[in-house]
């Protein structure tokens, strides 16, 4: 009871806070769970309407207040928590994800400009590229790339279009700490008025026809030598084979590894890498052969090749070749 003639206390089980006024009893609900830390905040209720009530404030005034001030925190908590539950994106943001050239004479480079900002506020770091193919370059600014809240750079990407003609499409993978991110780059190349690249192009096939091991020489090598020294396994396959067996504009000439028609196991494998096979584009990889691969090289693709391409059974294998039969 307070100097007002308003008393205070509880009711059943502790959740129902009571106000006694006037000579009519109201009942307010504090909604506070029956833990031990509910007590200091029933208290604390207590406390600041009696002294409300001492100052003049109505009970019903006071109550009205607490009520607003707990759905506000209501609010606040969920709001808390919906920020905390959502997704952390990459504060890095680009100009745009993938870029595009039409070229219109016969050019033998082409050079894409991206721009990124760092929209969070703290340093965000790019730290380092790899391209989908070693005739597309990303060049940073520094490595690693420091990028300071707020601040913009550009990052820039020289893709090689000798030989080449049609849509040529690349990507560059970029490291960041907020983890990778994904640019493309796009450039069409006209049969016309370039016939320079349809020659190269087609003088290179002509010259593998005469000797497929040529693939491995001159101009071709940027693309079909120099990428796979040195690797082994699967990275070694994604640099020197996936860029004929695997590649989006594969040629209809070169076979689907994974719709082979025969089985295959371990020596399958070793004798195509290392001979390869006459009267095709296929090279020898063998250093012995006139390729670019060791021994060591040439075991540690035929173990990722027997795991990525297991055999097909022989009831398999039928199947596929009764069905190709078909009309």
């Amino acid at each position: 009871m307070d100097t007002n003639g308003h008393e205070f206390g509880r009711r059943g089980s502790g959740t129902e806070l009571l106000c006694f006024g006037s000579g009519t009893a109201r009942i307010w609900s504090a909604a506070v769970s029956k833990t031990s830390r509910s007590t200091p905040v029933i208290r604390s209720c207590c406390d600041w309407l009696s002294a409300q009530s001492r100052s003049g404030l109505t009970v019903a005034r006071a109550i009205s207040t607490l009520v607003a001030f707990g759905v506000l925190a209501v609010h606040a908590e969920k709001a808390a928590q919906s920020s905390t539950n959502a997704p952390i994106t990459n504060p890095l943001v680009w100009d745009a994800m993938e870029k595009f050239a039409r070229m219109t004479a016969m050019n033998q480079t082409t050079n894409f400009t991206f721009w990124v900002t760092n929209t969070s506020f703290t340093d965000t770091l790019i730290t380092h590229t790899e391209s989908s193919c070693d005739c597309t370059v990303a060049k940073l600014p520094s490595q690693p790339w420091v990028l300071r809240p707020g601040e913009s750079g550009s990052l820039g990407v020289k893709m090689n279009l000798m030989g080449r003609h049609g849509r040529v499409s690349k990507e560059v993978w970029v490291g960041t700490s907020h983890g990778p991110q994904i640019l493309r780059v796009h450039a069409d190349i006209p049969l016309a008025p370039a016939p320079f690249n349809v020659s190269a192009r087609q003088q290179d096939v002509l010259a593998a026809r005469k000797d497929r091991q040529v693939v491995f020489e001159g101009r071709c090598a940027a693309c079909h030598a120099l990428p796979a020294a040195g690797r082994q396994g699967k990275d070694l396959f994604n640099k020197a084979c996936a860029i004929c067996h695997i590649s989006r504009h594969r040629a209809d000439f070169v076979p689907d590894l994974a719709l082979l028609k025969r089985p295959t196991d371990a020596e399958y494998w070793r004798t195509w890498i290392t001979h390869g096979k006459e009267g095709t584009l296929m090279p020898a990889f063998a250093n012995s052969e006139r390729g670019i691969l060791d021994t060591h090289q040439i075991e540690s693709l035929v173990e990722y090749l027997v795991e990525a391409y297991p055999a097909k059974t022989t009831s398999a294998t039928n199947a596929t070749s009764t069905a190709s039969a078909l009309p």
